[in-house]
């Protein structure tokens, strides 16, 4: 920590300076206002942290140094010829602050900003605590006017705030924009934490609040509603107009008592006497010039919307602002979803990522206000940022859990979150009591819902991740819910924010927070075993027909918007295939599954997934039970197996063949035939595989299949030599752009390219992987495989920053998904470049680090990175000695997973 003379300074006006000049204009002068503020910072070594805008903020070792700096910047900007008026209003303060990667950070920083928020353009103002420390040493002429004690936005300790005074700048200004200023009529409260992140939802309400009469915030129970609402509002207390006022209506149960609660809350002069509350109200509001603040509408939703109608009608410069968790529905609305705080993105746990997560900001604040020192480093981001991903960036869940840091550690927390419901208790004691915990605040919205509509929000709980209406009306309309109710039911729950609704395409997709989603399942739960298995199977029974449904277009020219519709399903697909291998007569389920997304999953890199869900089960007694589908989810546990086992894949393969044979179906023969060529291939025996391999295609040609003729030749080409594949290649490609099938296309330019290069021929090599990845963008395919072997294409040409760029894209993409193929050849190319840049030791490292992920593939090295290893490792030998080499090969192979990717990834931002 360090203390230090914080000023913050901006531009009065500037969006309305920026529309009264235009854009060319205002550029020079904003060009010009940068200049004169730098050119005094360094006059006086003030240290500029942060510019947005116009907008800075800088910092001086020396207070003195900071004020003779603002008189400086002052008396420049007021002397300068511009082209329309420029005031600049400034603020200081002095206190300590820490410097961390994303800057300095602490609250006295924030205090800072509060006090140059209060300022007017032109003028200079002091906190207390800066006052102290420069009152005795002024420049001549300089003085300082005690302007009282202020109640500043957010910041719950008032603040004393001196004006600077001196000869050539404007000294007399209106009231300061301070909410304890009896000149600037509001009753909003003080708020007694900081108020964090949120600048983009906080400039979007602020202008339709400005723009529309009627702005209603929505959003589930906890997302920061009223917290939202009460920045913007006190951001809009100027001073012009009748003032801004909060009318509370958590403690009003009457329809009819919204008026009279507004009526109340804004102070109004008269007593209704004997006329209606609402005609009174009318009446004084109708000259009037305020914003009204309207909070917690949702258990009033037909008075308020009543009572907001007639506002409307009746007072045209009223301007209402209402948090709801539905909208009130009346003409002349506008709706702004609250959504949750910004999160990093799924495995983004590097803490410079996680500085800038507003959630993750906010938690950290919390926790360090309870009295808990929580640094957002290295070691804790990973925590942080899980525990904040699965709170779903919802701000009340974030402050309850970091209450709870002062009774157990940040890892204890992140374990126990699954009992969310009982962990998060004890919120602040002045807080409504629905706020004091999540359970209150989850049970309040429930509550407020028809039979009906809780009755579907527990069915929803059964689905993971995002759906469509066509699944939530699959699974949920059976019994006592009409599924043609479903859509309605489903859209009130978004209207209520119990659901999230998403655009996706032409239509929606929807989704509940996971918060949400555990207490609609203990819902479900509670209504009984028929109830949730009847849920259950209706789920299964709708994701599987998506599943066959897409199969009949994964070989085709749409297969592109069916691979991303099965994307958008995964986590369905996923849960599907776990309830019906927990069902006693489960097993020909799964078994359709896998027939049905075997080239699913092939193309998306989830073979472990699939192989871990078809292997037991082709194991059970009854899995033979229809010898097609059987034969069929064996040759998709065969393709799997290839890169997880490649044993089991081989006798997988010749239980497929032998089936295939049995059943005398040749289309089924062919694709087990293609499947045991590739797995004897990978096994490092190809000349057991290319007899197999012929009588696929063989089998293919007399069919007269494209389809077909290109997945046999595909795997019967790996067994060839390469120098003599090329001519087929050219043939199965072929097949695959008559069929439109651009997955196969792209596997097939992509081997064809590793053949050639294999065979010497750069130029065709990289022809063939260029295709590869104009194939398989078409269908929004990632081919990490692609990417690797074009780095393997850029090193052979000598462009070795290419290369490199394109191994560590490849090793990002199977970071993702897991693939230990791809992350083998990444490896292996980063480390001849290490090797071939003199980084001997690195290049041990990483040899040991791709031999490791080779190992767990079961596959040997290929004929070409074998050849390319062997050379890197001799020179390797020649520069370190045979003993170091295989200690630090050692090393690599040692490591876990995640040091191993880590070691070979470089870090993204400052070190």
């Amino acid at each position: 920590m360090e203390t230090l003379a914080f000023l913050f300074t901006d531009i009065e006006g500037s969006t309305a300076l920026l529309g009264r000049l235009g854009e060319d204009v205002y550029a020079r002068v904003l060009a010009g206002h940068h200049a004169l503020i730098r050119s005094a910072l360094a006059a006086h070594d003030g240290r500029e942290v942060d510019t947005q805008g116009d907008a800075f903020f800088a910092v001086f070792s020396s207070p003195r140094a900071c004020v003779a700096a603002v008189l400086e910047m002052q008396q420049a900007l007021q002397a300068h010829g511009w082209p329309g008026e420029v005031r600049v209003r400034m603020g200081i303060h002095c206190g300590e602050a820490e410097r961390t990667a994303d800057g300095l950070v602490g609250l006295e920083v924030h205090r800072a900003a509060r006090v140059a928020a209060v300022a007017h353009g032109g003028q200079v103002l002091l906190s207390e605590s800066a006052a102290a420390l420069v009152r005795d040493w002024l420049p001549p002429g300089a003085a300082l006017a005690d302007l009282g004690t202020h109640r500043l936005k957010d910041l719950g300790r008032p603040e004393r705030i001196f004006q600077l005074r001196a000869a050539g700048l404007q000294n007399e200004f209106p009231p300061l924009r301070s909410l304890g200023n009896p000149a600037l009529p509001n009753n909003l409260p003080a708020q007694l934490s900081r108020f964090i992140g949120r600048d983009r939802e906080v400039a979007e309400v602020r202008a339709l609040v400005k723009s529309c009469r009627l702005v209603t915030l929505t959003g589930v129970g906890g997302v920061g509603k009223t917290r939202l609402g009460l920045q913007v509002a006190a951001g809009l207390v100027d001073g012009s107009g009748d003032g801004v006022w909060l009318v509370e209506l958590a403690a009003v149960t009457d329809q009819d008592a919204v008026a009279e609660a507004i009526y109340q809350a804004l102070r109004l002069a008269g007593q209704p006497g004997g006329r209606p509350v609402m005609e009174v109200l009318l009446e004084a509001l109708a000259a009037q010039d305020v914003l009204i603040v309207v909070d917690n509408c949702e258990h009033l939703i037909g008075g308020c919307a009543k009572t907001a109608e007639a506002i409307l009608r009746h007072c045209p410069r009223v301007h209402l602002l209402a948090t709801s968790r539905e909208p009130l529905g009346i003409d002349g609305e506008t709706i702004y979803r609250v959504p949750p705080l910004s999160l990093p993105g799924r495995g983004d746990f590097d803490s410079t990522t996680a500085g800038s997560s507003d959630a993750v900001a906010l938690f950290a604040d919390r926790a360090r206000t309870r009295g808990v020192a929580l640094n957002v480093d290295e070691d804790t981001a990973p925590l942080v940022v899980s525990v904040c991903q699965r709170l779903d960036g919802m701000p009340l869940a974030i402050e309850l859990a970091a209450a709870r840091l002062r009774s157990m550690s940040l890892a204890e927390l992140h374990d126990r979150l699954d009992q969310r419901f009982r962990l998060l208790t004890g919120g602040s004691r002045t807080a409504l009591e629905r706020q004091q915990t999540l359970r209150a605040t989850v049970v309040w919205s429930y509550a407020l819902l028809t039979g009906a509509e809780q009755l579907v929000l527990g069915r929803l709980s059964v689905f993971a991740g995002s759906f469509g209406l066509d699944a939530a009306e699959a699974v949920c309309g059976f019994g006592d819910l009409d599924v043609l109710d479903v859509a309605d039911l489903l859209g009130s729950l978004v209207d209520k924010s119990l659901v999230v609704a998403e655009p996706a395409g032409a239509g929606s997709r929807y989704r509940l927070l996971e918060t949400i989603r555990l207490f609609a399942a203990e819902r479900l739960a509670e209504a009984g075993d028929d109830e949730a298995a009847t849920v259950a199977a209706a789920h299964c029974a709708h994701f599987l027909a998506v599943a066959e449904a897409a199969a009949a277009h994964l070989t085709g020219p749409d297969q592109g918007k069916w691979l991303a519709r099965l994307d958008a399903d995964q986590a369905n697909l996923r849960r599907a295939a776990q309830h019906a291998v927990g069902r006693p007569d489960g097993t020909g389920l799964v078994l359709r599954l896998g027939a049905a997304l075997g080239r699913y999953w092939t193309a998306c890199s989830r073979e472990q997934e699939a192989f871990g869900l078809l292997v037991p089960v082709l194991q059970r007694p009854d899995a033979g039970a229809d010898p097609g589908l059987y034969a069929a989810a064996v040759v998709t546990a065969a393709h799997t197996a290839q890169i997880i086992d490649n044993a089991t894949a081989r006798q997988l393969g010749e239980r497929a063949v032998e089936v295939a044979r049995e059943l005398d179906d040749d289309r089924l023969l062919i694709s087990a035939l293609a499947c045991l060529c590739s797995a004897y291939f990978f096994a490092g025996q190809p000349e057991k595989g290319l007899p197999l391999g012929q009588e696929a295609v063989e089998r293919a040609r007399q069919l007269g299949d494209d389809v077909l003729l290109a997945v046999s030749l595909r795997g019967y080409l790996l067994t060839m030599d390469p120098t003599l594949s090329l001519p087929l290649y050219t043939e199965a490609i072929a097949c695959t752009e008559r069929s439109g099938d651009h997955l196969t296309n792209s596997i097939l330019h992509n081997n064809a390219g590793c053949a050639a290069l294999t065979a010497g021929d750069v130029p065709a090599a990289r022809a063939h992987l260029e295709a590869a990845a104009q194939a398989a963008q078409r269908i929004g395919w990632e081919d990490a495989v692609a990417s690797t072997n074009l780095g393997g294409v850029l090193r052979a040409e000598g462009d070795l920053d290419g290369a490199r760029s394109m191994f560590e894209a490849a090793l990002r993409s199977s970071r993702r998904n897991g693939d230990n193929r791809v992350r083998a050849d990444a490896i292996l190319g980063l480390a001849c470049l290490a090797g071939e840049a003199g980084d001997w030791h690195r290049a041990a490292v990483l040899h040991g680090i791709a031999q490791a992920f080779q190992d767990r593939t079961g596959i040997p090295w290929g004929e070409s990175d074998a050849r390319h290893r062997q050379d890197s490792l001799d020179q390797a030998r020649a520069q370190l000695g045979d003993e170091q080499l295989q200690r630090t090969h050692a090393e690599g192979i040692a490591l876990s997973i995640e040091q191993a990717l880590d070691l070979a990834l470089p870090r993204a931002g400052p070190a």
